[in-house]
């Protein structure tokens, strides 16, 4: 064994020794004196294990109500030395326990100062740690800091006056009333200056920017107890707390941990407030602070309501988008300019003379266009925007002048008069018109002219009616073509995404656009008859984004195989798990986040959704084996989303769990996570009675933690027995017993056969 291993196998049986130690003094509290004296040396030494369970044990030797409280002031006085050493710690865990105890010995080193004149030195060793707390409150992590401000809020306890009436004092309550005017190590005067100067340092944490939650709640929670015991700091306090306003974070970034922030803020200043009305109900405060929570609750109403009506923000677009579109703006704007701007007509080509041949038949284009410019003449005007050609049009007949417009007019005259007098004659059994191709037009010198009748002659009556149906052969044969559009460009999987997303957040936003509906007040009330969607509403909406997640993409397997190395350093060739496609998870985000951020309001479409998920799940079952489930994954994670926002009123979330398809074991142990909340516990045991009652297929479940609650948290056994009675009076039965032997063991033993080695001596 190496140095290093019998290291740290000293370390753990020293642990494991303190560990013995510290069930010693749990069993009997009047060994502490004597196993605290003799740990003090351990706990102090190079070993940061050591170190970390001395830190812990002190905070416990202080805070516990066994041990004497004159007993802990000596301990107080002796602990002092070790407690200035381990404030010197780097380690946030260590720190918090110093931070702890140091809290609980300031009001007993306080005490004995006072009655202990000349000990300048035990006071020096006080303040300097409490300079190093007051440094750390500032630059240490979260968790220091809030110990931190536990042990300022013990400071301005003891180092302001409490009540002034002697009757109404409490002789054990340790303040600036104990300090005598005299006193030579202790200023009244400072140490009232130094309790009011750490008071506006503590309430200027209500009012930084940016706030941290999480020191306002402790900030908050410490506010309570000097309020009650120090009247004249409540005017000041109460002023800072009216003055908070704890729904502003969300107006900064709303997300759902500021949502979250902003009730729990919300939430305890009004336990705040309420539990200071209710101690002093004839205060001169308490009109004032029910009209501040009357206009707390409603501006909470209102900014619910004003974040649910909102839609969530599109996506940010990637930097090559926004590139491409201000580039398009401003082409356009520059094609607009050209437009918008007169220029010149150029004039018009003479017409064509007469004795000019024209051996070939000659487009509308050629037969219209009177500019000599190659570029011009070679630009297809089709590949413009019909809205662009129209500005063009009525830009260039505003600033044509008639002079130009009359010679333009009168070249096209003369070229078409010139194209029909030397058009050769095409016979009747001409071939039809080509179609348009290349935004050409078919030509027009393939019409045939019309025959003149010689020298006034009478035409029969059957040639006359052998030209009406040549003339109308041949309108059938100029007409346009069979016209199609052409094929879409190919889009890369990227685009696709991108559009498809696109698409999404279009439908989306339809659904934002309809008022909300109860399930009661619907009128599609035929039951498993009716269709899915059969109307273009709210409901049917839901109805494609639902389905367009779970069943309209289908899913995408990462790989044929996957390899897998057994135990043996062979390969085995395992199929891959069938994921859903990137588009069916973006749907399945985007529904989230819409059901989460108003979850009241929107639990119909949690309900329609995780239905049509777990459907889903069971019938690609039985087709693809290897698939992933989605169903579980998904009504966990809307779970995680809602119950940390949900108060002891919200019994309609109970309908949302009668009425998703399955209940796991896993959303159980969330439902009794609930009822150990003591603000939630009834909300909790509701759903455990709803569920057994109305839901049989889940009843062992629920009794199940019912049963892990009357056995393990006394808290909540009342109402947990009853339940337990009525479903599951066995184990109830069976719990009672096994408590009454393990009573019995207890009190027929020989005793504890404990012993604890100090300093050689073995004590019984």
């Amino acid at each position: 064994m190496t140095s290093t291993d019998q290291v740290q196998s000293s370390v753990e049986d020293q642990v494991r020794q303190l560990g013995d130690a510290r069930a010693l003094v749990l069993a009997d509290p009047i060994y502490w004196t004597q196993v605290l004296h003799g740990i003090l040396p351990i706990v102090s030494g190079p070993v940061v294990e050591l170190r970390r369970w001395g830190a812990d044990f002190l905070a416990e030797t202080f805070s516990t109500p066994v041990v004497d409280a004159n007993e802990k002031q000596n301990l107080a006085v002796t602990c002092l030395d070790t407690m200035v050493r381990l404030m010197d710690e780097k380690e946030a865990g260590i720190l918090k326990s110093v931070l702890q105890c140091s809290a609980s010995v300031y009001p007993l080193i306080f005490r004995y100062i006072c009655n202990n004149r000349d000990d300048q030195a035990t006071w020096d060793k006080m303040d300097a740690i409490k300079s190093k707390i007051l440094s750390l409150w500032d630059s240490g992590p979260v968790g220091v800091r809030l110990g931190c401000i536990k042990f300022v809020q013990r400071v301005i306890l003891v180092q302001s006056r409490g009540v002034t009436d002697p009757r109404l004092a409490d002789r054990s309550e340790i303040s600036l009333a104990m300090v005598p005017t005299n006193h030579p190590v202790l200023s009244l005067p400072a140490l009232d200056a130094e309790a009011q100067g750490l008071l506006d340092r503590l309430l200027s944490i209500l009012h930084e920017d940016p706030c941290d939650p999480t020191l306002v709640t402790a900030t908050l929670n410490n506010l309570s107890a000097i309020v009650k015991t120090r009247a004249p700091l409540a005017h000041k306090i109460l002023s800072a707390v009216m003055s908070f306003n704890p729904l502003a974070i969300v107006a900064k970034a709303n997300t759902v941990g500021n949502r979250l922030m902003m009730q729990c803020m919300e939430k305890t200043v009004r336990i705040l407030l309420l539990n200071i009305a209710r101690a002093n109900q004839n205060g001169p405060y308490t009109a004032k602070i029910s009209q501040h929570i009357q206009r707390l609750s409603q501006a909470k109403t209102e900014v619910l309501e004003e974040l649910s009506r909102k839609r969530p923000a599109p996506p940010q677009e990637t930097e090559a988008i926004k590139r491409m579109k201000v580039e398009n703006q401003v082409v356009q704007q520059g094609q607009v300019q050209t437009a918008i701007t007169p220029t010149p007509t150029p004039p018009p080509a003479p017409a064509l003379p007469q004795q000019q041949a024209i051996t070939g038949p000659m487009s509308l284009a050629q037969l219209y266009t009177l500019s000599t410019d190659v570029a011009m003449t070679s630009f297809d005007g089709q590949q413009l925007p019909i809205d662009l050609v129209l500005q063009i049009i009525i830009g260039s007949i505003y600033s044509m002048s008639q002079h130009n417009l009359d010679a333009a007019i009168s070249a096209v005259r003369n070229r078409y008069a010139a194209l029909m007098a030397y058009a050769p004659p095409v016979p009747v059994t001409s071939t039809p018109v080509p179609p348009v191709q290349g935004g050409q037009v078919a030509s027009l010198g393939a019409e045939e002219t019309q025959k003149e009748p010689l020298d006034g002659a009478e035409v029969p009556k059957e040639e006359k009616e052998e030209e009406v149906e040549e003339e109308e052969e041949e309108r059938e044969l100029l007409q346009l073509g069979k016209f199609s559009l052409p094929p879409p460009f190919p889009l890369s999987p990227q685009e696709t995404h991108e559009i498809g997303l696109e698409a999404i957040e279009r439908m989306f936003a339809v659904v934002d656009q309809f008022d909300k509906t109860s399930l009661i007040s619907r009128k599609s009330k035929l039951g498993a008859n009716r269709l899915a969607a059969s109307n273009w509403d709210r409901e049917g909406w839901i109805t494609v984004l639902t389905r367009l997640a779970t069943r309209g993409m289908g899913s995408m397997p990462e790989g044929p195989t996957a390899v897998e190395k057994v135990e043996n350093g062979s390969e085995a060739s395992l199929p891959l798990m069938i994921a859903p496609s990137a588009l069916s998870t973006a749907i399945r985000e985007k529904l989230y986040n819409f059901v989460i951020a108003d979850f009241r309001g929107r639990m119909d479409v949690a309900v329609s959704w995780l239905n049509e998920e777990w459907y889903n799940d069971q019938v690609m079952a039985k087709t693809q084996a290897n698939r992933e489930p989605q169903y579980r994954k998904w009504m966990m994670k809307v779970m995680d989303g809602i119950f940390p926002f949900l108060e002891s009123k919200d019994r309609l979330f109970m309908r949302l769990l009668s009425e998703i398809p399955e209940v796991t074991v896993e959303l159980m142990q969330k439902v009794k996570m609930l009822c150990l909340d003591p603000d939630r516990a009834m909300l909790g045991i509701q759903m455990l009675h709803y569920l057994a009652m109305l839901r049989p297929p889940v009843r062992n479940i629920c009794m199940d933690v019912l049963e892990d609650l009357y056995q393990n948290h006394h808290e909540v056994r009342g109402q947990a027995q009853k339940l337990l009675q009525k479903w599951r009076p066995e184990a109830l039965a069976a719990i009672d017993s096994g408590e009454q032997d393990k009573d019995k063991n207890s009190v027929n033993g020989n005793g504890i056969g404990v012993i604890v080695q100090r300093n050689g001596t073995p004590v019984n």
